[in-house]
């Protein structure tokens, strides 16, 4: 890459990354309100055990799986790292972009949305298998443990904002996209207006995903709209935990997760103590740029001199980033 190519690369990256700091299709918001459910039928829905008391900060990784029927690979469209502190009612959550190149372990270098397809096809599509390479994956690349993962599918997003009675959020600027990739693999023209937007479960994954007008940092950005704009719902919502915890165990099979059943009640029990102004979000658009493998195939190299320091300052509370969103 040549310098003056890299200079722009890092000159729009900055640009963008005011006001687009944020995560991704789905999860936080199904982690914080929903999502913290056990894969299939592993907890009676008729069961509530004593939540677990947390003696340190937790760190969870959360993905959106782009999971379209029997034999389809299973990518991770959304990836975000996020560090859940209950005592201090903190959470810092960072987006690590689908298309990040690094080394996935026993599978070599590859775009970071495959390792949990790659995990998973290894052991006949179990979810632990691809949760684990998940967490490897992180803890090679980043040196950050992971202690648990929690996941779900494009419909499963879209029945968790269905769950809620769907969801109205500010749209900073109109976003228009005349090729967003239908489930059969065509394109479809899609139009949000600038202002109040209101948006079902099948909207507000487009909403989240689309990306052709203004990049990986204004989907990024719609994803933060979106799961902060849950989290309002949920607290005005749900004003009592018993009427929250019947949400959640009413949509646990939504949620893929190796949360044992104590740590979802302790996670949805947390839930009324939080607010946006206790969520921190970020990216890194300022540790990556445009590039291209040996074979041809467009990645986002990392600076990988400076990834792994960065991460553990930002959900270690050392570094605090701007949250506000562009206006145009």
């Amino acid at each position: 890459m040549s310098l003056s190519k890299l200079l722009l690369n890092q000159t729009t990256r900055r640009a963008a990354l005011k006001g687009t700091i944020a995560v991704g299709s789905l999860s936080l918001a199904m982690r914080q309100k929903l999502s913290f459910a056990q894969d299939a039928d592993s907890t009676p829905d008729d069961e509530d055990p004593q939540p677990e008391k947390f003696t340190a900060p937790q760190t969870l990784l959360v993905g959106g799986l782009d999971s379209r029927g029997p034999g389809e690979p299973e990518n991770s469209d959304v990836l975000m790292l996020c560090r859940v502190d209950l005592d201090n009612k903190t959470l810092r959550v960072l987006n690590i972009n689908r298309d990040l190149y690094l080394e996935i372990p026993g599978f070599g270098a590859d775009k970071i949305t495959r390792a949990y397809d790659y995990g998973a096809s290894s052991d006949n599509g179990k979810f632990e298998a691809g949760a684990e390479l998940m967490k490897a994956t992180i803890e090679h690349n980043f040196f950050v443990p992971v202690d648990n993962v929690v996941v779900t599918t494009f419909q499963g997003f879209e029945d968790i904002v269905d769950a809620f009675g769907g969801v109205t959020v500010e749209n900073p600027y109109e976003v228009v996209d005349y090729e967003y990739p239908t489930e059969d693999y065509g394109i479809e023209t899609i139009d949000y207006p600038a202002g109040e937007v209101d948006l079902d479960g099948i909207n507000a994954l487009k909403f989240c995903r689309t990306r052709h007008q203004d990049g990986d940092p204004g989907r990024v950005m719609r994803q933060q709209i979106v799961l902060r704009q849950l989290l309002e719902d949920a607290l005005a919502e749900f004003d009592d935990d018993s009427s929250l915890w019947s949400l959640v165990k009413k949509n646990r099979k939504l949620v893929r997760t190796d949360l044992t059943p104590a740590q979802q009640v302790a996670y949805t029990l947390a839930v009324p103590d939080f607010s946006n102004d206790d969520i921190q979000f970020s990216n890194l658009l300022d540790y990556m740029y445009s590039d291209y493998t040996a074979g041809g195939s467009w990645i986002y190299s990392g600076l990988w001199d400076q990834i792994p320091t960065y991460t553990q300052q930002f959900l270690d509370g050392e570094i605090d980033v701007p949250q506000d969103l562009p206006t145009s």
